[in-house]
């Protein structure tokens, strides 16, 4: 897979720009000094992925001022075939639409279609604060991979929503008439949560099998790496969760167990990292987590993901850089950086590499 243009419309600090890239090149590096739109240029592309920015929740954000509307467009090849991407925001009236080859599609069906693996200084955070940040990253890995799962999540989310509301109506009400209906809404929730926990945890499977020999490449030492679904669903079937939690649910008026509370936790040599990792532990850990992605995006779908690597050679030291290098062969990569040194560190791949100053 690969991008072959990018056109983009009021994004940001981008006007009306255009860039093709270069055929016979894998490497983009953007260069420059910070301020410049190096970032901006990941985020179109991430957004032409995920149908959504990495920095902000609010697609008004992405508008660049004074203006109504953005528009994003890409041209991508794979397999053989070319297909034409589009995200369109608009403010008022307030819309979003996406479309594939032209035709309008759903978020849902648009997903998929472009395959990024994103890897940026703040994705540490994802490693030691909120669990919600963990459940992004397993859900936006699971959901680029497997149509179904995306599909599960998104009715999980709009069922949970709804139990949430009964549960509320019901303790406000002080009513048992309306457990009935809980029942209903249960049924349901339970169906979506299923497939979303079968899909993690072998997800994390995944990840076991794999995150001690990339770990151990990277730092170039053995140690011991686990990860760990933290869920109350290990050792006990949501059905039967979610009846031990009904009046628990009914007092709060919230859905208190579900994949929308579970968690991952990292190990190293038996410790959990949030208690005794270093900052150079961190990092190691955080590379091989991105590289066993793409490696599993490979293996899920059969194609190389587009790699999104916004200033993070800045984050690594040389060995883990030469690490990532030899990762990345084979994957469209569009690098970031301020360094005009770092391109001396790519010496060898200088034959592969595109320059764009910023």
């Amino acid at each position: 897979m690969k991008i072959r243009k990018l056109q983009l419309e009021n994004f940001r600090n981008y006007s009306n720009y255009s860039y093709d890239f270069d055929n016979d090149k894998e490497i983009t590096i953007l260069l420059g000094p910070n301020g410049q739109g190096k970032t901006n240029f990941l985020e179109a592309l991430y957004t032409l992925s995920l149908g959504k920015s990495f920095r902000t929740s609010t697609q008004e954000d992405l508008i660049e001022w004074g203006n109504e509307y953005l528009r994003c467009n890409c041209e991508i090849t794979t397999d053989n075939d070319t297909i034409n991407l589009e995200v369109f925001y608009s403010k008022d009236p307030k819309q979003k639409n996406f479309k594939r080859n032209g035709v309008n599609l759903k978020n849902s069906e648009y997903f998929g279609n472009l395959l990024t693996v994103l890897f940026h200084p703040e994705d540490l955070n994802m490693l030691y604060l909120s669990p919600s940040l963990r459940r992004k990253y397993l859900n936006i890995i699971l959901s680029q991979t497997d149509k179904k799962y995306l599909k599960n999540l998104s009715q999980f989310k709009k069922v949970l929503k709804q139990r949430n509301a009964l549960l509320h109506e019901i303790r406000e009400k002080f009513s048992n008439n309306l457990i009935e209906d809980l029942e209903a809404w249960d049924q349901e929730l339970i169906e979506f949560a299923d497939y979303i926990l079968e899909k993690r945890k072998e997800f994390i499977k995944y990840l076991n099998k794999n995150l001690e020999k990339y770990y151990s490449q990277v730092a170039d030492e053995k140690n011991r790496i686990e990860v760990e679904y933290d869920s109350k669903t290990n050792n006990t079937a949501y059905k039967e969760l979610i009846k031990l939690r009904r009046n628990e649910d009914i007092r709060r008026a919230e859905t208190t167990t579900g994949p929308h509370r579970d968690d991952m936790k990292f190990f190293i040599n038996g410790k959990e990292i949030s208690k005794s990792a270093s900052r150079g532990e961190y990092r190691t850990l955080l590379l091989a987590i991105k590289l066993i992605e793409i490696a599993y995006i490979k293996e899920k779908t059969g194609k190389n993901p587009v790699l999104l690597l916004d200033d993070v050679f800045s984050e690594l030291d040389r060995k883990r850089q030469g690490h990532l290098l030899k990762s990345i062969k084979g994957c469209q990569t569009i690098i970031t950086t301020t360094n005009i040194d770092l391109i001396d560190e790519f010496e060898e791949l200088k034959d592969f590499i595109t320059i764009i100053e910023k």
